[in-house]
């Protein structure tokens, strides 16, 4: 029987590691052994995808639940979970049936004639229960020929859909461009970005999710989750920015040259009279996509002076009582 792979291992941690320290650990790792970061080196690619691995389980309490228990009792847990390590080509495990015996669940590999061939360590009995347990199915008919001598395939079913989340720094879906994927099944995929994604955006890869026993693949979905900003904010394709001005730059207007989220320079002309809050638009300032461009909008904070030497306090409130505002 395959050894169970040791996660907590692969991640650098202890059994008892918090839901953060994985996290943690896991994009630690998968930034150093990456493909982008690594392109000519296929060790780095084989760790990036182990470390992938082990995160689908941990990284999901319900799975490492369910992988704590089968590393305390190899026979324990739901059918299919897949903790073993072994190929994704076939190979056996052994499972609790109903009446108490263990049965084995071997795959059969991929291709057209996938299946799961079932048999029974202590004979042939209990196989109907299985069926009936993983497949809601009825016990096989006694006139099968196949029935009474413990293998058969079961009835072929079709790919499933995969879903998958790719993140992206704020920098990076601004940009777009090329990106590597890792797949629940270990395969790797190079994706195209949108230049300017926006988070939540979801794309369909047709024929890259997992294989139905009939050899036909499902299709994979990647939502793209992009980190914020510390500076700017974006709401669709316009971004929000904050610039500070002085009390007397309100009052007599000013010109400001601000840096965009790509880096370039533009000039902001702030005119005189300019309250605290007012929001100016830059216009094709904004994110640049294949459709257009959005606008900068820039909401302006004027910050009062807390501390006034006394002659400048004079000279205030003299000219403050020439122009009636005091």
């Amino acid at each position: 029987m395959p050894a169970i792979k040791d996660y907590y291992k692969v991640l650098g941690l202890s059994e008892d590691a918090s839901e953060a320290e994985i996290k943690k650990a896991y994009r630690k790792l998968a930034r150093q052994y990456h493909p982008d970061r690594n392109p000519d080196n296929p060790e780095a690619e084989e760790r990036f995808k182990e470390v992938q691995e082990a995160y689908d389980v941990l990284g999901d309490a319900q799975r490492r639940a369910e992988y704590d228990r089968q590393r305390k009792d190899p026979f324990a847990g739901s059918p299919f979970s897949g903790f073993s390590g072994a190929g994704r080509e076939g190979g056996a495990r052994f499972y609790r049936a109903p009446d108490g015996t263990y049965v084995r669940v071997e795959t059969a590999g991929s291709g057209p004639d996938a299946g799961f061939i079932f048999g029974d360590e202590d004979g042939f009995g209990g196989i109907g229960d299985l069926f009936s347990s993983l497949f809601g199915e009825r016990e096989p008919r006694r006139s099968d020929p196949f029935a009474s001598r413990g293998r058969r395939r079961s009835g072929r079913t079709p790919g499933r859909d995969v879903e998958a989340t790719l993140r992206l720094s704020f920098d990076e879906a601004l940009q777009g461009g090329k990106r590597t994927v890792t797949l629940p099944t270990g395969e790797t995929v190079r994706i195209d970005v949108p230049r300017g994604v926006r988070p939540g955006l979801k794309v369909r890869l047709r024929g890259r999710g997992q294989p139905g026993t009939d050899g036909r693949r499902g299709d994979l979905y990647i939502t793209f989750e992009v980190e914020p900003h510390p500076r700017f904010r974006r709401e669709g394709d316009d971004l929000h920015v904050t610039e500070h001005i002085n009390a007397v730059e309100a009052m007599l207007g000013t010109s400001r040259r601000i840096e965009n989220a790509y880096g370039k320079k533009v000039r902001l002309n702030i005119p005189a009279g300019t309250q605290p809050g007012d929001v100016l638009r830059l216009r094709g300032q904004g994110v640049e996509t294949d459709k257009g461009k959005g606008d900068l909008l820039v909401r302006i904070v004027v910050d009062v002076p807390r501390d006034l030497s006394e002659e400048a306090r004079t000279a205030l409130r003299d000219w403050a009582r020439t122009h009636g505002v005091l």
